[in-house]
C-alpha cells in the first residue's frame, strides 16, 4: 500500500488570537443572521418586537431593524439581537438613527418619545415559553396558570443608545441601568451634532464593573459617560454569562400607560402589545467583539472619570473625554475597535511590529523549510526556524489509512482534509469552517478529535492503489 501526504497552501487566513472575535459581525453578509438570537424567541414571547429584519439585504453591509412598538423598562421587555458572551469583554458599534414619519427624508430625527438604538447587555433568564399556553389575547393573571413561566422581577441589564428619548425630534442619548426591574435612567443631547445620524458605542465589562461611552463622529473624541456600579444605580444581578447585542425601540407613547397600570398590564404588553406608531430604523454597520487587555483591570476601571454627574444626576458638561483616564485610553475607544486579524496578530507576534513585508504573506516561506507561513501558523510551528515537527502523520490504522495533526488554531480558517488517487482530482473527507466548530467527514472517511491533545485523525479505508492526502487551509 502507498500513501503521501502533501501540505498545501491556497489563501490567506487567521489564528485564534481573540476568541470572541469571531463573534463579531460587519454585517457584509446575510448568512450571519442566523448567528443572532432573538430575545423574544428564546423567552418564548410569541409577538416579535420588530416589523423587518434583516443584514445585507434591504441595506448593504448593515443590520437593518425595524422594530414595532417596544420599551426597556421595569417589567416592560423589548427588542433584542445577542450572541451569548462569558467573562469580560469590550463591544464597539457603530449605527444610524433614521425614522419612519417622513419617507421622503429617513434623516429627520424620530417623532415618537424613547425611540432609539444601541449596545445592551441582558441577564439571561431561565425563561423559554413566557407567553400563555394555549396563546391568548385576553389577560391573564398569575400568568403560571395558563402554562407561562413568566418571572416577574428578574429583568437585569444595562444598556446605551442613540436617537430621541424625552424630548422627540431631538438627539439624544439614554443610558440605562436595572436590576431585578427596577430601572434606573437619564438621557441628554450633551456632545451630540444635531445633524448627525451616525454613532458609535462602546461598553466594557470587568468583573463586576461595566463601562459605557460614546462617540458622535468619526474624528470626534470618545465620550466617558458612566460607570456601573455608581452611587445611584446598582450593578444589575449579573452572572458570569450575559447576552450581548443590539437593541432598538420606539413609541413610549403606546407602551407608557402598561407601565403605569402596573406588573399585570406590563406582561400582557409584552406578548399582546396593541397597534402603535414606531418612527424609528436601526442600521447598524458594525458590532465587535473582543476580549479586554489583561491590562484593563477593574481597579483601571473604577478610577476612569465618567460623565455623569452624582449631584445632577446626569451629563456633565462639557463631558469627560477617554483622554482623562490614560490607563484604560491605550486599551479602549478606537484601540479597541479592532476588525479581526489573528493571522495579523500572528505575523507581530512572530516578527515584530516592523517586519520585511517579503517574510509575513501567508505564502511566504521565510526560513526555507518548505512550510509556508499559512501552515505554519495553522499548526503552531515557527516560521523563522526550519521545522517539519509538527507536519501532519499518515500511518495505518487496522483497515484504515489515518492522517493525523494538531491544529493550533480553533477558528480564523477553513481547513479541510482532501485525498485523491491520482494527485489530480481530489475529494475534501474532512473538514472544519472558517468560525471553528466541530469537524464534519464527507464520504467513507471519518473523523475524530481527541478531547486532551486536540490531535485531529481523518481516516479513510485503505486501498491497494495509491493514496495521496493533503492538508488545505484557506480563507
Amino acid at each position: 500500500m502507498k500513501y503521501l501526504c502533501t501540505i498545501l497552501l491556497l489563501a490567506g487566513s487567521s489564528l485564534q488570537a481573540d476568541d470572541l472575535a469571531p463573534f463579531s459581525d460587519e454585517f457584509n453578509n446575510a448568512a450571519t443572521f442566523s448567528k443572532w438570537q432573538d430575545l423574544a424567541a428564546v423567552e418564548g414571547w410569541v409577538a416579535p418586537a420588530y416589523e423587518l429584519a434583516d443584514i445585507d439585504t434591504t441595506e448593504d453591509g448593515y443590520f437593518h431593524i425595524v422594530p414595532a412598538q417596544n420599551t426597556w423598562f421595569g417589567h416592560l421587555r423589548g427588542l433584542l439581537f445577542y450572541k451569548e458572551v462569558t467573562g469580560d469583554f469590550v463591544v464597539t458599534a457603530k449605527l444610524r438613527i433614521l425614522s419612519r414619519h417622513n419617507p421622503g427624508d429617513p434623516t429627520e430625527v424620530p417623532s415618537r418619545s424613547f425611540s432609539l438604538s444601541g449596545i445592551f447587555v441582558h441577564g439571561p433568564r431561565n425563561i423559554t415559553h413566557a407567553a400563555p399556553d394555549p396563546y391568548t389575547t385576553s389577560a391573564v393573571w398569575p400568568p403560571q396558570d395558563f402554562g407561562s413561566d413568566y418571572l416577574p422581577n428578574t429583568e437585569n441589564y444595562i444598556f446605551l443608545s442613540y436617537g430621541t428619548a424625552g424630548n422627540p425630534g431631538t438627539r439624544q442619548f439614554e443610558i440605562k441601568c436595572t436590576r431585578n426591574s427596577n430601572s434606573q435612567l437619564y438621557y441628554n443631547n450633551t456632545g451630540i451634532d444635531q445633524n448627525e445620524t451616525e454613532v458609535w458605542l462602546q461598553m466594557v465589562r470587568v468583573g463586576d464593573t461595566i463601562v459605557c461611552m460614546r462617540k458622535h463622529g468619526e474624528a470626534e473624541p470618545w465620550i466617558v459617560e458612566n460607570r456601573y456600579p455608581n452611587a445611584h444605580h446598582p450593578f444589575p444581578a449579573f452572572g458570569d454569562t450575559l447576552q450581548v447585542g443590539v437593541t432598538a425601540y420606539t413609541d413610549w407613547e403606546t407602551a407608557g400607560p402598561f407601565n403605569s397600570a402596573g406588573l399585570e398590564a406590563c406582561f400582557h404588553f409584552n406578548y399582546a402589545p396593541p397597534a402603535g406608531n414606531p418612527d424609528l430604523i436601526s442600521q447598524v454597520d458594525y458590532f465587535r467583539f473582543r476580549r479586554p487587555d489583561p491590562a484593563l483591570t477593574e481597579l483601571v476601571l473604577q478610577s476612569m472619570s465618567v460623565s455623569y454627574d452624582d449631584i445632577a444626576h446626569s451629563t456633565a458638561n462639557p463631558p469627560i473625554e477617554l483622554s482623562a483616564s490614560p490607563a484604560a485610553a491605550v486599551h479602549l475607544g478606537d484601540n479597541a475597535n479592532l476588525v479581526y486579524d489573528p493571522y495579523g496578530d500572528w505575523v507581530t507576534a512572530q516578527f515584530g511590529i516592523t517586519p520585511d513585508p517579503a517574510d509575513i504573506t501567508p505564502d511566504a516561506d521565510p526560513d526555507n523549510d518548505n512550510v509556508v507561513n499559512l501552515i505554519e501558523f495553522t499548526l503552531g510551528s515557527d516560521p523563522q526556524t526550519p521545522s517539519h515537527a509538527m507536519a501532519p502523520i499518515v500511518q495505518p490504522s487496522g483497515s484504515d489509512l489515518a492522517f493525523s495533526f494538531t491544529p493550533n488554531i480553533t477558528d480564523g480558517a477553513t481547513l479541510e482534509v482532501r485525498h485523491s488517487t491520482n494527485m489530480i482530482d481530489w475529494t475534501t473527507i474532512g473538514s472544519r469552517a472558517y468560525e471553528g466548530g466541530d469537524w464534519t467527514p464527507s464520504g467513507p472517511a471519518s473523523v475524530n478529535v481527541n478531547g486532551l491533545t486536540d490531535e485531529v485523525t481523518v481516516s479513510i479505508p485503505a486501498a491497494e492503489t495509491p493514496q495521496f492526502l493533503m492538508l488545505q487551509a484557506s480563507q
